[in-house]
């Protein structure tokens, strides 16, 4: 090959270049090098970033042209070159060039593809949990949404469950994604004991994207396992809250001044918290003492502490609005927090 490359490069200067291209990929088939060196192979010899998105693993690999490895934020939907690998369901190679295609850019996303379909065939048969990264992967095509779904059993009104990554998934059909576990289920759902989730419904399988971000948005406003509020929360029950939780980041919520002086009392009072989202909740104060287990003068005795602290009064109607906002802003401050001591 290369001595032909050789030949070639005098009298046909882009067939010597072409052949430059199938040569490397295939040299780095031989080798059995990493996937990471295709990517970069690509980068090099086009110019420009080139990328690696595996659904059915759930990794995504980007690299400039020099070799420098790149956030993983860009998938390939946003770029404007890119090519299935055949054979890997929800696997795509893309090229990041902002300008005119290159006349060999065609070339190298099918060997690099082919490069990573062939160090890729003798992997693992594909699991439960990688059909669930694909059905879930926005980046996927909607062949092999369907083909993932499929597998799993599921068809439509599929839901999507997300609890903290250190409680796991309990069924077949649950993988981790990101910092959270995401399980697929049928009809209504049976979550184990224990569990802080969030739920969102996919009526049909294109949907799975973004009932998978919309059960995050929920857990974001789920209380700890052992707390008065509701540690499972459906997106659909949500309303105009879920538009708050979609918007403001942790850290925008932490800065508010309310939302600051919860945590100030809450360093002494580890009560805060549970007092407020019980008195919010029912509809009686005594249902409230109740809930706490305390005395019903006891918990009066906590809201006229609180309204002095807080600047206050929880328990009248403008105070209580004003609570309201600030223990959900509360919650989504500390939704990346999923311990049990919130």
């Amino acid at each position: 090959m290369r001595d032909l490359i050789g030949r070639l490069e005098v009298v046909d200067d882009a067939a010597a270049s072409a052949l430059s291209v199938i040569d490397h990929f295939d040299s780095l088939v031989e080798e059995r090098a990493p996937l990471a060196a295709v990517v970069r192979a690509a980068a090099a010899l086009a110019g420009c970033a080139a990328g690696l998105h595996d659904a059915g693993r759930g990794i995504t690999r980007r690299y400039a042209s020099d070799g420098h490895a790149l956030p993983e934020d860009t998938g390939p939907s946003q770029a404007r070159a890119r090519t299935a690998v055949p054979g890997r369901p929800g696997s795509w190679v893309w090229l990041e060039r902002s300008g005119t295609d290159g006349p060999l850019d065609a070339l190298i996303l099918e060997r690099s593809a082919k490069a990573v379909q062939t160090l890729t065939r003798d992997s693992a048969p594909p699991s439960a949990g990688s059909a669930v990264r694909i059905a879930c992967d926005p980046d996927a095509s909607e062949a092999d949404r369907h083909d993932a779904v499929a597998r799993l059993g599921l068809t439509t009104g599929i839901v999507t469950v997300v609890v903290s990554d250190s409680a796991g998934p309990w069924t077949p059909r649950g993988t981790r994604i990101g910092k959270h576990h995401v399980t697929l289920l049928h009809g209504t759902p049976v979550l184990p004991q224990g569990v802080r989730a969030g739920t969102a419904v996919a009526q049909e399988p294109a949907h799975l994207p973004t009932a998978m971000e919309q059960a995050r948005v929920a857990l974001r406003l789920a209380d700890r396992v052992d707390g008065v509020g509701p540690s499972i929360v459906a997106f659909d029950s949500l309303g105009a809250l879920a538009a708050v939780a979609e918007r403001i980041t942790a850290q925008e919520a932490g800065a508010v001044e309310d939302v600051r002086r919860l945590d100030e009392v809450r360093a002494t009072r580890p009560w805060v918290i549970d007092t407020l989202q019980a008195v919010l909740d029912p509809t009686s104060l005594r249902q409230a003492a109740a809930l706490l287990h305390i005395h019903h003068s006891t918990l009066q005795e906590r809201l006229t502490w609180l309204a002095s602290q807080l600047g206050y009064p929880i328990a009248k109607p403008g105070g209580r609005q004003r609570a309201t906002v600030a223990l959900l802003l509360w919650r989504i401050a500390h939704s990346e927090n999923t311990g049990t001591d919130e």
